[in-house]
């Protein structure tokens, strides 16, 4: 284990950690280890210490001076951040590392060494186990032990580019969910979707049930295999268009957009959910099958699986919320017998940051459909282009304003944004020149939203 020891040695932060150790036993364990025999770049440093591991971590991050972080009081776990640099410790009291060892979920996060004098300690096989580029559970309780642990795995096989056996699929089975806090939940399956290449696994996921018992609001399209399947090739074609292929050169703003990587999963999410009201809005009329309104109801949905089954900030859930709403927003405009320039515009205007997003759901919508997509090209193309001509030019100063309103004698309210809106896109197409007739138009406006009411 020439590679562990020569980068222990050099590692100056984990010879702090032997430094401040005293008498304690002290172990580098699990996914640091990993890690280095990976050759992957170390994020934070794992470790188990004998006696209290909170109280050695207080009293590591009052030497250091840096902030303690309690991870677990019942699992006596704890963390110290110093400098952009984590340190976590176990305490194993008076117990043996290899029983410890016995508790963590797969093998090749079941290794140690010992600090004081180098011993390499694999009671479980994990190396012969990260050679093979296999992710074993060490054993069915251990995933019974933290459900979450199935998750994991499918990240784990992801991440590390490595295969989950059948031993393991065979246990998931045997475990549930529904206890997990939902915050534990949203962090991994976001990372799942995070990876480039997820969709095999999260067919993986779907066919063990996994997606009914996380997303109990999704029940009903989930157990629609026409409507579930094309939701899934949905996921696919988003993976697939972020790989290559159209929206790949529409640059610089596709760089733009995922340069907040976070925002990867949360597309993912929305394509695979943008149908999810569907089964509450099937309407046979005609002879034809419609489903009126599923995009609005779709957003209240997924709008409830982001914050009560995810725990996703608020942010995140209106981004999701914003693209299965507006999926179908793009195909009415690509098939629209006339499509304006101020249609464009008010797209871009309603979708704000998230018009790329929307334009790649509706893309990977109609492939899943029917793989027809050049049409929705061909528009999305024009409407790019007459976004960068509009944003190259001087920003336009309002003809009329809000304060101009009230000076007509208009009281301020919900009309005041549409009339502002109807103003400032006939000054973009040049149909008011002044204010004059920006205030007499204003009137008109006002009029016709007045008698509507009535």
């Amino acid at each position: 284990m020439k590679k562990l020891e020569e980068f222990i040695l050099k590692s100056q932060d984990i010879q702090k950690m032997t430094h401040l150790r005293g008498r304690r036993d002290l172990y580098l364990v699990g996914g640091t280890i990993r890690d280095i025999l990976l050759s992957r770049e170390i994020e934070d440093y794992d470790f188990a210490v004998s006696g209290s591991g909170v109280t050695f971590a207080r009293s590591v991050a009052r030497k250091m001076k840096g902030a303690f972080v309690l991870l677990s009081k019942k699992d006596d776990e704890a963390r110290v951040v110093k400098d952009d640099v984590i340190y976590d410790f176990i305490g194993i009291g008076k117990q043996d590392i290899r029983r410890d060892l016995g508790r963590r979920d797969f093998t090749i996060n079941a290794m140690a060494v010992n600090l004081d004098t180098l011993e390499f300690i694999d009671p479980f096989g994990g190396l012969k186990d990260l050679k093979k580029k296999i992710i074993e559970p060490i054993s069915a309780k251990s995933l019974k032990d933290d459900p979450l642990r199935v998750l994991r795995g499918f990240r784990f096989a992801l991440e590390l580019e490595c295969e989950l056996p059948k031993v393991f699929f065979g246990f998931v089975k045997e475990v549930h969910l529904k206890k997990v806090a939902a915050e534990r939940i949203g962090y991994e399956l976001l990372k799942i979707m995070a990876a480039p290449q997820s969709y095999k696994k999260i067919v993986k996921m779907n066919e063990l049930g996994l997606f009914r018992e996380i997303f109990p609001e999704a029940k009903k399209i989930i157990e629609d295999s026409y409507l579930w399947g094309h939701s899934l090739t949905t996921y696919q074609a988003i993976e697939e268009s972020m790989r290559r292929g159209f929206f790949t050169h529409i640059e610089p703003e596709f760089g733009q957009y995922f340069s907040q990587s976070r925002r990867i999963p949360l597309l993912k999410l929305a394509a695979l959910f943008h149908d999810v009201a569907k089964p509450d809005t099937f309407l046979l009329k005609d002879e034809e099958v419609h489903f009126y309104g599923h995009d609005t109801k779709g957003a209240r949905v997924i709008e409830t699986v982001g914050y009560k089954r995810l725990k996703l900030s608020r942010n995140d859930v209106a981004m999701i919320r914003k693209l299965v709403k507006e999926h179908m927003r793009p195909h009415l405009l690509a098939t629209n017998a006339e499509l304006t320039d101020r249609a464009i515009r008010r797209f871009f205007r309603d979708l704000g940051e998230d018009w790329l997003g929307a334009m790649m759901v509706a893309w990977a919508d109609g492939y899943a459909t029917a793989g027809r997509t050049q049409h929705l090209e061909h528009t999305f193309t024009r409407m790019v282009a007459l976004k960068r001509a509009d944003d190259a030019k001087p920003k336009i100063e309002r003809l009329v304003n809000g304060y101009d309103l009230i000076a007509l004698g208009l009281e301020p309210g919900p009309t005041f944004k549409i009339i502002l809106q109807e103003l400032i896109d006939l000054q973009l197409e040049g149909k008011i020149t002044s204010k004059e007739e920006g205030l007499h138009i204003a009137l008109e406006i006002d009029k016709k939203l007045s008698a509507s009411k009535k």
